[in-house]
């Protein structure tokens, strides 16, 4: 997989590619999209890194949305990469999956937040490398880099770079690629899994059923990656506040980031999904809906 990758932290950068980069220094942060209840983040759909390959391949992800109702966190991410990985016999582990998803409720920069084990997390993924034994929701949480043992990038200005030199367009959802908020440079600073942390709650896994039950819709942004994983959890699990979360793959191929807010008991309560499927056999059809409703753009 992740030739490329290597090739990229060895390559002497043209004029041309730090121009490009510094171009996306000046482009804003994407507003998060609302609709039918689900708050969208969508990705560059030309930025995924797999071996030669820039843009649409195994390491593409196109969104993360997220709904709230009043008790449960509903979480859905559109992308290629399935759960069960992508195996590439030049990691440590001969797999490269997801790294965990990341809550950051402090106002602080990721590496601030992490220091100050501010952040909260969740483990999506069995097979990845994260430090806690068990899928589910974490607090106290302090991140750990793991794309040196996954043939991966050495920071986010050498994907940058590389991606934008292969004529792709890097970004992270609704943070700009270059923001701030993360570490750009420095040698294996890409921090994309969880060290240690408290687990303070469960996942539960959504069928694709359960999501269209529910509302989400990510093919109205044209976001149609072969894989749309989803969970829910308690929102007690975290406290209440504005947000930014995000993920990386554990090679840091791609990457995406979400703003949003958990407000306790902020919402209407719904029924689970499993509830939903066994009262309105025929509910699903609403999720085809909600493609045609007129989108809401959230106002800072």
């Amino acid at each position: 997989m992740n030739s490329i990758a290597k090739k990229g932290i060895r390559w002497t950068y043209s004029a041309t590619v730090f121009c490009a980069i510094i171009a996306l220094q000046q482009q804003k942060a994407t507003a998060a999209t609302l609709s039918n209840g689900w708050n969208y983040a969508i990705d560059s759909f030309s930025d995924g890194v797999t071996g030669p390959q820039i843009g649409g391949g195994e390491f593409e992800f196109y969104g993360i949305a997220i709904k709230e109702t009043s008790d449960t966190a509903f979480i859905a991410i559109n992308s290629n990469l399935s759960l069960a990985g992508y195996a590439d016999s030049a990691a440590q582990r001969g797999n490269i999956n997801y790294g965990d998803l990341f809550f950051n409720f402090s106002g602080q920069n990721f590496n601030t937040a992490n220091t100050n084990s501010n952040l909260f997390a969740v483990r999506f993924a069995t097979g990845n490398d994260s430090g806690v034994a068990a899928t589910g929701v974490y607090s106290n949480v302090t991140a750990k880099n793991v794309t040196q043992t996954n043939s991966g990038f050495a920071n986010l200005n050498q994907f940058n770079t590389v991606v934008a030199s292969q004529g792709g367009t890097p970004s992270m959802g609704d943070l700009a690629a270059t923001d701030p908020y993360f570490e750009q440079t420095g040698n294996w600073t890409v921090l994309n899994s969880i060290a240690a942390g408290t687990k303070v709650g469960e996942i539960n896994f959504l069928t694709s059923g359960n999501l269209s039950a529910l509302g989400l819709n990510f093919a109205q942004f044209n976001a149609v990656g072969s894989q749309t994983i989803g969970f829910s959890f308690n929102k007690s699990s975290m406290p209440s506040g504005n947000y930014i979360a995000n993920f990386f793959a554990e090679c840091a191929n791609d990457a995406i980031a979400i703003k949003g807010s958990f407000e306790q008991g902020s919402a209407e309560p719904v029924p689970e999904p499993a509830t939903i499927f066994g009262t309105l056999a025929g509910f699903g059809i609403l999720g085809i809906g909600g493609a045609k409703r007129k989108i809401k753009r959230k106002i800072a």
